[in-house]
């Protein structure tokens, strides 16, 4: 079975109206990252997760008939957007282009890998530092 996610946790509240560059550091090492379940009327079970999909509230990742399907779903839908949110991008600065990774966190700043004089250089570097399984994602 895939790792347990909490089922409806006792989140704080306005969880799901508060910009994420002003949680609580807290709050960000509870919640940031940690798939959880809330359970719907009819049974089913709502899979969300603060990762940074949204700027201002939990993302949501789908709808899971049963729990073992919840987390099923948490653990590949999280895996999924960790694969994204990882991945070397492009930048512009000036006449420099630079390959960063953009922050994991919101109390984080996104890190800068690489510095070129070309686009051609950026995309080399890229393709070269991304494992060939990721590129067609």
């Amino acid at each position: 079975m895939p790792n347990q996610i909490p089922l409806d946790p006792d989140l704080p509240k306005s969880f799901d109206a508060t910009p994420n560059e002003e949680r609580t550091k807290a709050q960000l090492d509870t919640w940031w990252d940690r798939p959880y379940g809330i359970t719907r009327d009819d049974g089913r079970i709502v899979v969300r997760c603060l990762n940074g999909g949204a700027w201002d509230r939990s993302t949501n990742l789908g709808i899971a008939d049963n729990y073992e399907a919840a987390c099923a779903l948490a653990e590949a839908k999280q895996a999924e957007w960790l694969r994204m949110r990882e991945r070397p991008i492009v930048s512009i600065d000036g006449d420099q282009i630079v390959v960063v990774r953009q922050a994991q966190r919101p109390d984080q700043e996104l890190q800068q890998l690489a510095t070129f004089p070309s686009m051609k250089a950026a995309e080399e570097y890229i393709r070269a530092n991304i494992p060939a399984a990721e590129e067609g994602r």
